[in-house]
């Protein structure tokens, strides 16, 4: 299917339903909320810093072409709840998962306008994965990452604020076979997509509570 005739099910800047649905094209082009999906693929058996991937977004996407993204991101299609969330992870990274491996962390609100006419007002599901995780685990569709990085959190903050103009990550580029194909990357600082109210800090911060063993007693906006 056409991805632009997906139909999405709008909400309100809350992030409660409307009862009504939209295509993706339609949505984009007027503005409308509607729910997406974040998941942050963390690994907290390293001692300095919890370590997350990270993914480049394909050339072929419709915004932040070639800029380097949180671990998992994506729309959930009309009638999908979090179960729309296991599809992309199990599509863009190739991880198959069940909903109680995941950490709900939050709701975050973005809103972007594209050059390209998009404009993009999403309430963001904010989940966290927690695993050992290794490049020959991950299998990236390339139509939808290029290149995936395995990144310190503390390092990730430090990039977003400014105080990093680049690091040297494991990671590799991804083959038309789903494989990573092992390399160091060189991520700067320009080339990280950006996101408003110190996102990628917040990210940092939560990922070394879970590190210490910490679990939220509620989700929370961002």
């Amino acid at each position: 299917m056409d991805p632009s005739v997906e139909l999405f099910d709008l909400c309100d800047e809350r992030g409660r339903p409307l009862g009504r649905t939209k295509s993706r094209l339609a949505v984009h082009r007027d503005g409308d909320w509607h729910r997406a999906f974040h998941c942050w693929v963390v690994d907290l058996e390293i001692d300095s810093s919890p370590v997350t991937v990270l993914q480049r977004r394909s050339f072929q996407k419709a915004t932040w072409q070639g800029q380097w993204d949180v671990s998992v991101g994506g729309h959930y299609v009309a009638g999908e709840g979090y179960e729309g969330g296991l599809r992309e992870i199990e599509e863009e990274l190739g991880l198959k998962v069940t909903l109680d491996q995941l950490v709900p962390a939050g709701w975050r609100k973005e809103v972007v306008s594209y050059d390209n006419g998009v404009i993009e007002r999403e309430i963001q599901d904010i989940f966290f994965l927690t695993r050992t995780v290794t490049l020959d685990q991950l299998e990236p569709d390339p139509a939808e990452v290029i290149e995936v990085a395995l990144v310190p959190t503390a390092q990730l903050a430090e990039l977003a604020r400014g105080r990093r103009t680049s690091v040297t990550a494991p990671g590799g580029e991804v083959a038309l076979d789903r494989q990573v194909r092992s390399s160091p990357r060189v991520i700067a600082a320009d080339s990280l997509v950006p996101r408003a109210g110190d996102y990628y800090a917040k990210v940092a911060r939560f990922a070394q509570r879970l590190q210490r063993g910490e679990r939220p007693r509620r989700r929370s906006w961002w």
